[in-house]
């Protein structure tokens, strides 16, 4: 049997599930089981013409209950010792599995790998030369980014490396490891974002309990993304709600008193820049500071949890947010 499961959470994407779906069906090492777990799910029938040809299992929600709150219900319908976390804008080369699976399994405390992200034009969904994501970097302002996003292709960005985390769009993540930082009930992602960020606070948690996201460039897909970085002050007001909200949220979840004191003062100027836009320039993302504050003692709880379960210094995973320490080369232990 296969040694990977595959999840798809859709929400209105039919323009492009039925490309995202063809990739999973081309994959030289195949998936054991693919589930897509349908958001608002009425009218959506791309999934299920896919039924037959790969085996699916469709978990339909009549509401959009957020893109957290899907993939949970996914991973919990899946038992491989490996699953992918695969948007529905998002196209698999066909030897991305083959590549990736080797790599990561070999290294035992991998945790998360990464293939590299191309930028997807149309329907299709076919590969450019811009690059989507060489995984996810930190940084001293508490912020999360996807390196090279929008720019062409640079030789250091197809050099395998670590690095801190790998966007949800396409992460390949031990389920061992998932295990280990899933709160009770197998809530992987922290259900309280709803969408945005979640991948990042995934991440946070994981490299707090020693596992590693290796940077793998062999594996290659290519991501559609509606809302891209380089663009991210002109998202809907829904859009930029939800990220003022989880970037309060990852932070009470992760940050512990080293990381406040050795990420001083950009964590500081940006937490005023953000509240200060909310209430003058950007009042549309108010209610997201609304947001974080009521749920500030729910996730101070779960941060408090977090802290007492790390088993990495918080010194060192500060270091992952200093501009040295974004992307280490593979040689390191």
């Amino acid at each position: 049997m296969s040694d990977v499961d595959v999840v798809v959470v859709s929400y209105r994407h039919e323009r492009t599930l039925a490309a995202t779906l063809a990739g999973v069906a081309a994959q030289t090492r195949p998936p054991r089981r693919v589930v897509v777990v349908r958001n608002a799910a009425a009218g959506d029938t791309v999934a299920t013409a896919f039924r037959d040809r790969l085996g699916l299992e469709i978990v339909d929600f009549p509401d959009n209950r957020g893109f957290a709150a899907a993939a949970n219900e996914g991973i919990r319908r899946t038992d491989a010792p490996w699953v992918l976390s695969l948007n529905p804008d998002c196209r698999l080369e066909p030897t991305y599995l083959e590549r990736l699976l080797p790599a990561a399994a070999g290294r035992r405390r991998v945790g998360t790998a990464a293939g590299l992200l191309l930028r997807a034009a149309g329907d299709e969904l076919a590969a450019t030369a811009t690059v989507d994501s060489a995984g996810m970097v930190v940084s001293r302002s508490g912020r999360h980014q996807d390196r090279g996003a929008g720019l062409p292709v640079r030789p250091d960005w197809i050099v395998p490396a670590w690095v801190f985390g790998a966007t949800g769009a396409c992460a390949l993540y031990r389920r061992e490891a998932l295990d280990d930082v899933a709160y009770a009930g197998g809530e992987v992602f922290d259900e309280a974002f709803f969408a945005y960020r979640e991948d990042a606070d995934l991440a946070w948690r994981l490299q707090r309990r020693g596992w590693r996201c290796l940077y793998w460039p062999d594996g290659r897909a290519a991501h559609l993304r509606g809302l891209k970085p380089e663009e991210r002050r002109r998202g809907t007001p829904e859009v930029n709600r939800h990220s003022v909200r989880n970037r309060f949220l990852l932070r009470w979840s992760n940050a512990d008193w080293r990381w406040r004191l050795a990420c001083l003062p950009e964590w500081v100027v940006r937490d005023l820049l953000v509240a200060g836009a909310c209430l003058t320039t950007e009042r549309s993302s108010r209610p997201g500071l609304t947001e974080a504050f009521a749920l500030r003692a729910r996730q101070r709880r779960r941060g408090r949890g977090n802290a007492g379960r790390a088993t990495v210094s918080g010194w060192d995973v500060a270091s992952w947010f200093m501009p040295w320490g974004q992307v280490r080369p593979l040689e390191e232990p």
